[in-house]
């Protein structure tokens, strides 16, 4: 196969991939995951790269030298304190050529025929005292093709660099060699020991054929076969023979893809369940709502069950009083004129009616006022331990799950969390269902801009209705019975007029028991229709968490398979 045609086959592949990282890029953001998404930048900028041979390791671990050796000539600083203090990437132009890149990565331009289709990276040491020379190299490992672990053939055992090894050979899935440098200064008793030793920690990391070369830049400037330089060199040259090199460069960059993917599958998955408990969250507060909601119709009941005994006795007492009145004793001592006139006159049965209808009216709103402020304060406390509960378990949820920043799915869910617990803190705001409301002034306003506000107003608004509902039907009551007893005359009509008044008394009870059973059912369903608007945001960023959640773990699913079954080969 001609290289011409293995360009051909690399272009398309690397195109292909190139795609899936666009998508991966766009999916990582999408999902708030926009650092990864920073990372998959990165790699989709890397397809289009030289293949990447990068030289990691200890400060002072011989890197510099052994690179300088591997190229023949000097590239790169040695000096006893930490010279590369930034990223150094090598590659081939017909002129020698030293430009800066930024103010972490310099490129150097070398003619070199090792250089052909890649380019070194020399990397500041892992353990570094200069701050920022991890960190610059943990950016950049995620682009490399190739990594080159180097260690003094002396002591292998570092801690900082096996510790950087787990992220790039775990994290990455790159393809790794070791190299124990500066073998001139170790003992052949101390190169096989320490030989022996990195196999076994590599191994301890899933290389079970780990590649190590054991090299001397000092040897190696006389005789580059014993100096182990060569055989380095013969690794590159494999590797990018027959474009394996291409090959290999898709094939790092695919694995890395797929980490990122399969990273975000496993957020993902934490999200999801996340999601399902602050669902179920949604589903107890529901059901509390639900409760209270039942609780609040007992409290009801009891209160429409006390008001409908009161009238039920004061209008017993009325009728008996009014009945006395009809007697013919009663009717003598009065002026038989006044009394038996069809008018309204001074002294005459109307005018007694009304007296004993006001005495009734006025006994009965006060009964009931009291009956109402009871009830509506016992109703509105169960509310009210109801809404606190179902706040302090948010509060609770909201300080257990509180997610890193920079999570937009999070961040959005945490929002929500802190303004449905300020919406529910200010309905319970005034402290007390009655405190500091004024019953007639709360009787002139229109309850549906009042609705708005704290459980007091809403409390009070529902005494004040109870209370109007007997006024209503009280007042038409006595209003119906001067009807009946002005069209009414003699004494022999007694009977039709007890009978009448017997027959009102008892449709305003039923009248009273339907308006209070209205009235009461209306306010209750108004006020947890008010106390679960306060949770909606919640419910509904659940919803749109869910859809966007699974419209993620579709995107990631697809794009993990297709990055599985990309093959660069």
């Amino acid at each position: 196969m001609t290289t011409t045609l293995l360009e051909t086959r690399y272009l398309a592949l690397r195109a292909e991939l190139s795609g899936h990282l666009g998508r991966l890029c766009e999916l990582l953001a999408g999902c708030g995951r926009p650092e990864a998404a920073a990372t998959a930048q990165t790699l989709l900028a890397h397809v289009a790269e030289p293949f990447l041979f990068v030289v990691v390791g200890e400060v002072k671990a011989g890197k510099s030298s052994l690179i300088n050796a591997l190229l023949g000539e000097r590239v790169t600083e040695v000096a006893p304190d930490p010279c590369t203090d930034r990223i150094r990437i090598i590659g081939r132009e017909p002129v020698p050529d030293d430009t800066e890149g930024t103010s972490l990565v310099t490129r150097v331009s070398i003619a070199n025929p090792l250089l052909d289709g890649l380019a070194i990276v020399d990397t500041p040491g892992v353990d570094s005292i200069i701050d920022r020379h991890q960190e610059i190299t943990e950016d950049f490992i995620p682009r490399a093709d190739l990594v080159l672990f180097t260690f003094s053939a002396l002591n292998p055992y570092s801690r900082s660099a096996w510790e950087f090894f787990d992220l790039v050979a775990e994290a990455w899935g790159r393809n790794v060699a070791f190299a124990l440098t500066m073998a001139d200064l170790a003992s052949p008793e101390q190169i096989t020991v320490n030989t022996t030793r990195l196999r076994e920690l590599a191994r301890a990391r899933g290389l079970d054929d780990p590649t190590i070369f054991l090299v001397s830049a000092v040897t190696a400037r006389d005789d580059a076969a014993a100096g182990g330089i060569e055989a380095l060199r013969g690794h590159i040259r494999a590797m990018t023979a027959e474009g394996g090199h291409y090959a290999g460069k898709l094939e790092a960059t695919r694995r890395s893809a797929l980490h990122l993917v399969v990273e975000l599958g496993a957020s993902l998955a934490t999200k999801q369940s996340e999601l399902a408990a602050d669902d179920a969250e949604a589903g107890r507060i529901r059901n509390r709502l639900q409760a209270a909601r039942q609780a609040a119709g007992r409290e009801a009941e009891v209160l429409r069950t006390r008001v409908e005994a009161a009238y039920a006795r004061l209008s017993s007492e009325f009728e008996a009083a009014f009945a006395a009145e009809l007697t013919l004793g009663g009717m003598l001592g009065r002026s038989l004129t006044g009394l038996w006139r069809r008018g309204k006159g001074k002294g005459g049965p109307t005018a007694r009616l009304a007296e004993l209808g006001e005495a009734f009216a006025r006994d009965l709103e006060r009964e009931v006022e009291s009956i109402a402020a009871q009830g509506a304060a016992h109703i509105f406390e169960s509310v009210s331990g109801y809404a606190r509960m179902l706040l302090d378990e948010l509060k609770l949820r909201r300080l257990s799950t509180a997610s890193a920043a920079g999570d937009a799915l999070s961040g959005q869910r945490q929002r929500v969390l802190d303004e449905v617990a300020k919406r529910v803190e200010s309905l319970l705001a005034e402290g007390g269902p009655l405190a500091g409301i004024d019953h007639k002034t709360v009787s002139a306003m229109d309850p549906r801009a009042a609705m708005g506000g704290a459980l007091v107003v809403l409390g009070t608004i529902f005494a004040v209705s109870v209370k109007s509902a007997v006024i209503d039907v009280t007042g038409g009551i006595i209003a119906a019975l001067g009807a009946v007893l002005a069209g009414s005359a003699l004494y022999w009509q007694r009977p039709r007029v007890l009978g009448e008044m017997r027959r009102r008394l008892a449709g305003g009870g039923e009248t009273l028991r339907l308006e209070l059973d209205e009235r009461l059912s209306a306010r209750l369903d108004r006020i947890f229709r008010e106390l679960a608007e306060r949770f909606e945001p919640f419910f509904a960023d659940i919803e749109a968490r869910s859809q966007t959640l699974a419209a993620c773990r579709a995107r990631q699913g697809e794009l993990e398979a297709t990055l599985r079954d990309f093959s660069p080969h």
